[in-house]
C-alpha cells in the first residue's frame, strides 16, 4: 500500500490497515537514480569528500580527511609509510590489499595518530566487498573508541543506514543522534537528521519524528532533503492531528514545491485536509492538480477523475468523458464511485457507438462490483450493446441476464427489452423458430410506439419461416392495418401471401403479391411477389402465367437469389413445349448461377434438348464438357449409342469408340445393345484399339444369334485378332463366320480375313528366318484370296482379293501368276488402289 493509500480510504468511509509497510531497502551506492524514480527515501550514508561511497551530490566541505591543494610535510616513520601505501591501494580501488594493509597498520600501531581514519577506512573496504558485519564491526569501534575523531560522525551515519536496512530501527535512531550531533558538517548533520526521522516513523514515534524533521526543515539553503522533509513534517502533524499546522505546509508544497513529486504529495494531502474541513471548492481545484500530476496516487486520481468524468457525461460530452478517462484509464476511485464511473463511461462509449469498448467497461462493473445497484444497469446495457454487434454470445449473455435479474426486477422495461432484444437476435440469425418462440414471451402492451411496429413485422416473418403461418397472417396484418406508410410494408405483403400460399389460400396470396407489383413497383418486395406467385402457378399447372411470373422476374431482377432456380423451371417449361433453343439458353444460365444444385439436372436437361434436335456437334460437345467435369456423370446409354452410331456412320473412328464404350456396360454386358458392342467392335479395330476391340466383338458375338450380322462379327474380331498378332486364333474365328455364311460377300470378307492371317503370319516367320515355313503360309494365303478374287463380282472386295493375291504370289515368287493377276485387276478395276 503507498504511503498515502490508508488515509485516502479513510476520508472515503472505506476501512485500511494501519499497520507500517514493510520498510524500504537502503543501499550504499555511488551514483543515486533521480528523486521521481525511488519508491521511498532511502538511507544512503554521505561520505566524506573522496570516498567511494559518496552521494552524487558531493558536500565540499573540508575535513581532516581531504588531501590538501598543497602538499606539507608529514612526520617520518615506518607508521607513515605504512599508512601512506594503505591509502595509495584504496584510492586505487584495491580494497582486498588496502584492508591488509590497514589491518596491518591497526596492529603495529593501535594507538598511532592514524588509528582512527584507518579503522575508519577499513570499514569501508569490508563495505565494498560485501562484508556488512565485518564493516559494521570496524565503523562501532571507531565510535565507541574514537568518539571526538573527526570521521567519527561517518562511522556513526554508515551504522546508522546498516540498522536501518536490517530494521532495527531503534539502533539506527541512536547512531544517526550520534552523527547529527558530532557532525560539524551541514550535509552530514541534515542527512543524519533526515534518517532519524525516517527510523522514528518507522517507530511509530511520531513526536520524536517532527523534532528531527523540524531540525532539517530549519535550514532552506543547500539542503536537499528539505522538500522531503517539509513534506513528511506535514503527514506527521496529519497523523498527530495537528490539521492546522499541516495545512499550511501542505499548500505552500503544492503550490511551490520544484519536486513534482512532493508536489503531487501534498496535493493529495491538501485536498484530503480541505474535504474534511467542509471546503469542496477549494479542494476541488486540488484535486484538479491531482489529476494532472502522474505522481498522485491513484485513489485520490480516481475520485477527481470521476467527479470530471460525471460533469461531462451530464453536459452529453461523451467525447470529453471518453478522452478524459483514456488519458487517465490507470486510475481507480474507490470501490462505491469505482462501479458508476465506469458505467458512466460506457455509456458515453455507448453513445458515441463505441459499442465492443463500452462492453469492456459493463463487463469490470458485472466483475468486480456484482453487488452494486450499478451492475443491473451495466448488465442490461451490456446485453444491448452486444445486440448491436450481433455478437455470437449475445443469446447467452440475454439469458444469463434474465435468469440473474427477471425475477427481481420482474416489469421492468429493462427485462421485457432484453426479451426483445433476443427475439430480433435470433430474427437476425434467421433462427425463426427460436425467434417466434421468444416473441410470443413478449409484453406487446408495453412496447413503446416506436418500437411496436417492427416488433410485429418481425413477430409475423418469424412466425411464416417457423411455419406458424395462422399467427403470422395474424400478426404481419396487425402491422400491415397499423402501419400503412411503412417501407417495410410491401415485404409484409409479401410475406403474408406467402402465408397464405403456405394455408392454400391461393386468392388471398396471389391478391398480396398482385398489390405488392402494382402499388410498389420499384420495390424490392416485388420480386418475392414475383417468385410466389410463379410457384403458385406452377402448382396449380397454370404454366402460362407461371412463364409470365417467372420471366417478369429474370427481366427486373437478373441477379434475384431465385434466379438459377426460375431460369431452370422455364428451360424446363420451353423444353415441353419443344422450345429447345429457348430451353437451352435458360438451362444453362441455371448452370451459371447455382452449378450445385443445377449442373446434373439442367446438363441433362440440355443433353435432351440437343438430342432431340439430332444436333450431334453440340450435343457431343456437352457430352464431352460433362463428362470431363464429372467423371460420374449419369447420361443415358441410348444417347451415347446414338452419338457413337452417328460418328461411325460418318467414319469419325475415335469419337465413335468414346461414345460407343460410354454407352457399354462391360461389367452387365447383356445390358447393352447388341448394336453397340457391334460397331463399338468396329470402331475399335478401326483406331487400331485391337484388345478392347476383342472384347466388345466377345460380347457381340456371345449373345447374338447365328445370322449374317453375327458371320461379320467373326470377321471383325478375326481382323482384331491378326492386330494383336494372334494369327492362329484369327483363322479359326474367321472359319467361325464361314461356318455361317457360305457364299455371297460376306464369305468373301471372311476368306480374305483369313488370306490376310495367313499372309502376316508368314511375313513373321520369314523375319524370324524359317523361309520353309512361311512360304506355306504364304501359299494358303493364295488359297484364300483366289477364290473371292474369281468367284465374286464386287467393287469392293474382289479387287482387294486380287491385289492380296499378288502381294502373297510376289512373296512365293510366282512372277507369272502374279502378273496374270495384275492384268485381271487392271482391265478389271483400272481405280482400285492397293492399301
Amino acid at each position: 500500500m503507498s504511503r498515502y493509500a490508508s488515509r485516502i480510504l479513510f476520508i472515503f468511509g472505506l476501512a485500511a490497515s494501519a499497520a507500517p509497510a514493510q520498510a524500504p531497502r537502503a543501499q550504499v551506492v555511488e551514483d543515486d537514480p533521480p528523486a521521481q524514480t525511488r519508491p521511498m527515501p532511502r538511507a544512503v550514508p554521505l561520505g566524506p569528500p573522496g570516498t567511494p561511497v559518496q552521494r552524487a551530490t558531493v558536500v565540499e566541505d573540508e575535513t581532516p580527511l581531504a588531501r590538501p591543494a598543497v602538499p606539507v610535510a608529514r612526520p617520518p616513520g615506518p607508521d607513515e609509510d605504512l599508512y601512506e601505501y594503505a591509502m595509495l591501494a584504496y584510492g586505487q580501488k584495491e580494497y582486498s590489499m588496502a584492508s591488509k594493509s590497514f589491518d596491518q597498520y591497526l596492529s603495529s600501531y593501535p594507538t598511532g595518530r592514524h588509528a582512527a581514519d584507518a579503522l575508519f577506512r577499513l570499514g569501508e573496504c569490508y563495505l565494498n566487498q560485501g562484508q556488512q558485519d565485518e564493516a559494521g564491526r570496524c565503523y562501532r569501534e571507531v565510535v565507541n573508541r574514537f568518539p571526538k575523531a573527526v570521521i567519527s560522525p561517518y562511522a556513526a551515519l554508515r551504522l546508522g543506514v546498516l540498522r536501518y536496512n536490517a530494521e532495527d530501527f531503534k539502533a539506527a535512531t541512536t547512531f544517526f543522534n550520534f552523527c547529527e550531533s558530532k557532525s560539524t558538517v551541514q550535509a552530514l548533520t541534515l542527512q543524519a537528521a533526515y534518517y532519524r526521522s525516517l527510523a522514528h516513523s518507522r517507530l511509530s514515534e511520531t513526536t520524536k519524528q517532527i523534532d528531527a524533521l523540524k531540525v532539517v526543515v530549519a535550514v532552506k539553503k543547500d539542503n536537499e532533503f528539505l522538500q522531503d522533509a517539509l513534506l513528511n513534517l506535514a503527514t506527521a502533524y496529519q497523523t498527530a492531528g495537528k490539521n492546522k499546522e499541516a495545512l499550511p505546509i501542505l499548500k505552500e508544497l503544492a503550490a511551490d514545491s520544484p519536486d513534482q513529486k512532493v508536489r503531487a504529495d501534498a496535493s493529495v494531502k491538501a485536498a484530503v485536509l480541505l474535504s474534511e474541513q467542509a471546503k469542496p471548492d477549494e479542494a476541488a481545484e486540488y484535486y484538479k492538480q491531482v489529476l494532472v500530476n502522474g505522481l498522485a496516487s491513484v485513489e485520490q486520481r480516481g475520485a477527481a477523475l470521476f467527479g470530471i468524468v460525471s460533469g461531462y457525461y451530464a453536459s452529453g460530452d461523451y467525447e470529453a468523458v471518453v478522452d478524459t478517462y483514456n488519458r487517465n484509464a490507470h486510475l481507480s476511485p474507490p470501490p462505491d464511485l469505482r462501479a458508476r464511473m465506469m458505467l458512466t463511461v460506457g455509456n458515453a462509449l455507448r453513445g458515441k457507438k463505441s459499442y465492443a469498448r463500452a462492453i469492456d467497461l459493463y463487463n469490470m462493473v458485472e466483475q468486480y462490483h456484482s453487488e452494486h445497484p450499478a451492475a443491473y444497469e451495466a448488465a442490461y446495457w451490456r446485453v444491448y450493446c452486444f445486440y448491436l454487434l450481433e455478437d455470437k454470445s449475445l443469446e447467452q449473455s440475454i439469458r444469463a441476464f434474465l435468469d440473474r435479474f427477471a425475477t427481481v426486477n420482474k416489469g421492468h422495461e429493462f427485462i421485457n427489452t432484453a426479451r426483445l432484444l433476443l427475439a430480433d437476435h435470433y430474427f437476425n440469425q434467421q433462427k425463426y423458430p427460436e425467434a417466434a418462440t421468444a416473441y410470443a414471451d413478449l409484453q406487446l402492451d408495453k412496447l413503446t410506439e416506436k418500437v411496436l411496429p417492427s416488433t410485429l413485422y418481425h413477430k409475423g416473418w418469424s412466425e411464416s419461416e417457423a411455419v406458424r403461418h395462422t399467427e403470422a397472417i395474424v400478426s404481419l396484418s396487425a402491422f400491415i392495418k397499423g402501419s400503412p406508410e411503412s417501407p417495410d410494408l410491401p415485404k409484409a405483403l409479401a410475406k403474408r401471401g406467402l402465408s397464405a400460399k403456405e394455408t392454400n389460400d391461393f386468392k388471398t396470396a396471389i391478391d398480396d403479391f398482385a398489390r405488392i407489383v402494382k402499388e410498389y413497383p420499384t420495390n424490392e418486395a416485388v420480386e418475392l411477389a414475383y417468385y410466389l406467385s410463379g410457384l403458385i402457378h406452377e402448382k396449380q399447372n397454370n404454366k402460362k402465367d407461371m412463364q409470365a411470373s417467372f420471366e417478369a422476374l429474370l427481366k427486373n431482377f437478373p441477379s434475384s437469389a431465385a434466379a438459377a432456380e426460375v431460369s431452370y423451371k422455364l428451360g424446363v417449361a420451353y423444353a415441353d413445349q419443344k422450345n429447345f433453343d429457348k430451353a437451352v439458353t435458360l438451362l444453362k444460365q441455371s448452370i451459371k448461377l447455382d452449378a450445385t444444385t443445377y449442373g446434373d439436372l439442367a446438363t441433362q436437361r440440355v443433353l435432351l434438348c440437343y438430342w432431340a434436335k439430332e444436333d450431334l456437334e453440340n450435343l457431343s460437345r456437352e457430352v464431352d464438357d460433362y463428362r470431363g467435369a464429372k467423371e460420374d456423370a449419369v447420361i443415358p446409354p441410348t444417347m451415347l449409342g446414338f452419338l457413337g452410331l452417328r460418328y461411325f456412320d460418318r467414319k469419325d473412328y475415335d469419337r465413335a469408340s468414346r461414345y460407343l464404350t460410354w454407352a457399354s456396360t462391360p461389367d452387365a454386358p447383356d445390358n447393352t445393345d447388341l448394336r453397340i458392342w457391334n460397331y463399338l467392335a468396329q470402331s475399335k479395330l478401326e483406331v487400331k484399339d485391337y484388345e478392347e476391340g476383342v472384347k466388345a466383338a466377345d460380347h457381340f458375338l456371345s449373345a447374338s444369334p447365328d445370322n449374317l450380322p453375327k458371320a461379320r462379327g467373326y470377321e471383325t474380331k478375326a481382323r482384331l485378332l491378326i492386330g494383336t498378332g494372334r494369327f492362329d486364333e484369327a483363322i479359326m474365328t474367321a472359319g467361325e463366320g464361314l461356318n455361317l455364311s457360305k457364299d455371297g460377300d460376306t464369305q468373301g470378307l471372311l476368306l480374305l480375313a483369313q488370306g490376310d492371317a495367313f499372309l502376316a503370319a508368314g511375313d513373321k516367320l520369314e523375319v524370324e528366318g524359317n523361309a520353309a515355313a512361311a512360304k506355306e503360309k504364304w501359299q494358303k494365303a493364295v488359297e484364300k484370296y483366289i477364290v473371292p478374287s474369281q468367284t465374286l463380282d464386287d467393287p469392293v472386295i474382289t479387287p482387294k482379293a486380287l491385289s492380296k493375291s499378288i502381294q502373297a504370289l510376289d512373296r512365293l515368287g510366282d512372277a507369272e501368276k502374279a502378273e496374270k493377276l495384275r492384268k485381271q485387276l487392271k482391265t478389271s478395276y483400272p481405280d482400285f488402289k492397293a492399301e
